[in-house]
């Protein structure tokens, strides 16, 4: 926690989002919150930057995208995407995704995983529940959740033998 929060200033919490303080009411706007920020490859992105760069694929119907991270302090980012009726996840489809991403955003956005699943967990509120999805993928356990809108979905983000490995290396 040193090393990541209180190594860049002296003293002081530093969580690398962005944020402006409005010079007339000397309120502060933070842009992105910790919880949605991926690191790979030592750079840090949002999931909402991925969001973007592929929102307009014509195959894609929805999306997730989480960190893994590994004992060691690597960390890498894994993309879930569901498809639409009439599509397959092909290697020439991952290749489209992560090209997309890539011309989109850049090089180091690029999700190391991109794995595809025939649902995505939403909460009552409508929001993607990532947080439950990067503890699934972490520990390959299904955790008591109360507010989600279909948790049968999250059974698909267990067992996945390219998760799983990155766990043991």
């Amino acid at each position: 926690m040193n090393a990541t929060y209180l190594s860049q200033h002296q003293g002081m919490w530093c969580q690398n989002d962005e944020g402006w303080i409005n010079s007339k009411t000397k309120g502060l706007i933070v842009v992105g919150r910790s919880d949605d920020t991926l690191k790979q490859n030592s750079e840090r992105f949002g999931a909402t930057d991925v969001y973007f760069a592929i929102h307009g694929m014509e195959e894609i119907m929805d999306y997730i995208c989480v960190s893994q991270n590994r004992g060691d302090g690597e960390c890498r980012a894994v993309l879930f995407v569901m498809l639409k009726d009439g599509y397959e996840f092909t290697p020439k489809l991952k290749e489209k995704i992560a090209s997309t991403i890539y011309k989109e955003l850049w090089e180091y956005c690029v999700p190391q995983v991109i794995l595809s699943v025939p649902d995505i967990p939403y909460n009552l509120n409508n929001k993607r529940m990532e947080r439950i999805v990067r503890e699934i993928v972490a520990t390959n356990r299904i955790p008591e959740v109360n507010n989600i809108k279909n948790p049968e979905c999250l059974k698909y983000f267990c067992d996945i033998p390219e998760l799983l490995n990155y766990v043991k290396k």
